[in-house]
């Protein structure tokens, strides 16, 4: 039995509570409002109100201490999208943040969920070593937002701690459907892959992560998949949806290789993307 600590308890992270929990591990979890902080409360689970970024870590190290917090699991995103002028180093303090205040609390373990978007748009299959913030600072495939994550990334490599960083994909399930995403595209490419990942997954890589991995990166990915036009369609498809396919064009991309984490001994409920609708 582990004591765990969830920082953005939202579509992921309560979900993760409720798993975690339901294997006997003792958790807790923080929002960053008082009204989702009251939902969490609802939901069955020990919250708390937290605002990053925080004036001082202390608040944050000596909840860590007094719940006897061992693992830290970060679920917060980026914020990238709520500005037309984002603050890229917003993330990664926000990382150095909960590092410094898991290790002096006395936590011995920190997650990151983090993002395929690390990877620069190259049409290849894409291993965690083809992104890291040595590559990205001396190329110029990467984009701002890569950038911007993997120095957040960098933040949990350098803390002195043990670590794992999953890497997920674009993370559906029954109720954030597909089929929602494929109303908003502007252009669905016959050649590229859709990397997608079911919240079942996502949880139960986070859960196999805390006793079977440390120190490394994974990627986590539904192991096959098809080309992104063939599976918007069936996304429609299998809503019934009076909707076309935005324009189908031919631009490649990357398709992200899951199968260091099935070589590390994770087993994915979903073994196919057509499987995820």
């Amino acid at each position: 039995m582990t004591a765990v600590l969830i920082i953005g308890a939202g579509w992921l992270g309560r979900p993760l509570a409720k798993q975690l929990s339901a294997s006997n591990h003792t958790v807790h979890v923080t929002n960053s409002s008082h009204e989702n902080t009251e939902e969490s409360l609802e939901f069955g689970l020990s919250a708390h109100q937290l605002q990053l970024p925080l004036p001082c870590i202390q608040p944050l190290a000596s909840l860590i201490e007094q719940l006897k917090i061992e693992v830290v699991i970060g679920c917060i995103t980026p914020g990238f999208r709520r500005s037309a002028t984002p603050d890229w180093d917003s993330y990664a303090n926000n990382w150095q943040q909960i590092c410094d205040a898991a290790k002096q609390g006395g936590a011995r373990k920190v997650i990151m969920i983090s993002s395929t978007a690390v990877y620069p748009s190259v049409s290849k299959d894409m291993k965690e070593d083809d992104a890291s913030l040595e590559l990205a600072l001396g190329s110029n495939d990467f984009s701002k937002k890569s950038l911007a994550l993997l120095q957040a990334e960098q933040k949990i490599i350098e803390s002195g701690m043990d670590y794992v960083v999953i890497r997920c994909s674009g993370l559906v399930d029954e109720i954030r459907h597909p089929s929602r995403f494929a109303m908003r595209l502007r252009s669905v490419s016959r050649n590229a892959p859709a990397n997608m990942l079911h919240r079942v997954d996502a949880v139960g890589m986070v859960e196999y992560a805390m006793t079977h991995i440390g120190h490394d990166i994974i990627n986590a990915s539904t192991p096959n998949t098809c080309d992104k036009a063939q599976f918007y369609q069936a996304a429609i498809d299998a809503r019934s949806l009076n909707i076309s396919l935005p324009e189908v064009v031919d631009t490649p991309d990357k398709q992200i290789d899951s199968s260091k984490s099935v070589k590390l001994g994770y087993q994915y409920h979903f073994q196919h993307t057509l499987d995820l609708l």
